[in-house]
């Protein structure tokens, strides 16, 4: 294995052991209601609210974003992992029945305020709009490479 394989491997291997809160990024596609399950979210202010979420550039998700500067977070309770399972594969439809998910811990909508290019991904710069709180399910977390609950 070489040099650059190697440290790739150990890196992917050392942040699967970082617990991550799980989110659905939603947006239009086609005129259609769009999910993708994303780990790397994360509050960046409370005032003004301002959220970040990095996605894989290539994606319909970040292109779509990109496109309407628009996008709803969903926050994903453990009962939604198979929802999540279904929007993180990679290349597949990925259209919902709505823009929000039924029951999700809370709802944030979000306006394109920035983005930023790193590598072969795009970080979104959304301020928060709206939000919707509704439970105290436990959450959704990717840990290890599997979906558990808090």
């Amino acid at each position: 294995m070489s040099t650059i394989a190697a440290r790739t491997s150990a890196y992917r291997e050392a942040m699967s052991e970082l617990a991550s809160g799980v989110v659905l990024v939603t947006c239009s596609v086609g005129g259609r209601p769009w999910g993708m399950t994303v780990t790397a979210f994360q509050s960046i202010s409370a005032e003004p609210p301002v959220v970040l979420v990095s996605l894989d550039s290539g994606t319909r998700t970040a292109r779509a974003v990109q496109a309407q500067r628009r996008f709803g977070i969903s926050i994903l309770a453990e009962r939604h992992a198979e929802l999540a399972r279904s929007c993180a594969r990679p290349g597949a439809a990925k259209y919902l029945d709505s823009f929000e998910v039924d029951d999700a811990l809370a709802e944030l909508d979000c306006e394109v305020i920035d983005t930023v290019r790193i590598a072969d991904h795009v970080v979104f710069l959304g301020r928060v709009r709206d939000v919707r709180v509704v439970g105290d399910e436990p959450a959704l977390v990717y840990h290890r490479r599997a979906f558990r609950a808090v």
